[in-house]
């Protein structure tokens, strides 16, 4: 069950009323979900952490290379860059004003679909 609290938008916003927005109990790290993933067993689970560490450097690296990395059935992880100045004609910008924006997630449809079933409870005041 996710928990969510209401709050009202401010009357500067396109949209009035109000929305929800989920309240975040807990950030699972790598030692967490390696735990999940070794199904509770410590020896498991230290093996599995290094296994994913190294899958989020592999994942680090081919951004690094201008790829997009894809998780069959989960989703895309990509890059967006941005100059750091205002540029008027494109001839103008040289790779030492580029920098990463931001990195970007898409999820899959399968994941989107699945996710349809989340259930939310008001958080009691």
């Amino acid at each position: 069950m996710i928990k969510r609290e209401d709050y009202l938008n401010p009357d500067d916003k396109k949209k009035s009323g109000y929305y929800p927005q989920v309240v975040r109990s807990a950030t699972v790290n790598i030692a967490d979900l390696a735990l999940q993933v070794a199904r509770g067993k410590k020896n498991n689970a230290f093996e599995m952490e290094g296994t994913i560490r190294v899958l989020l450097s592999c994942i680090e690296e081919e951004l690094l290379n201008g790829n997009s990395v894809c998780f069959d059935g989960f989703g895309t992880f990509s890059l967006t860059a941005e100059c750091r100045r205002e540029v008027k004609d494109p001839s103008e910008i040289r790779a030492e004003s580029i920098s990463v924006k931001r990195v970007v997630f898409v999820p899959s449809k399968p994941l989107k679909g699945r996710l349809k079933s989340a259930k939310f409870e008001r958080v009691s005041f």
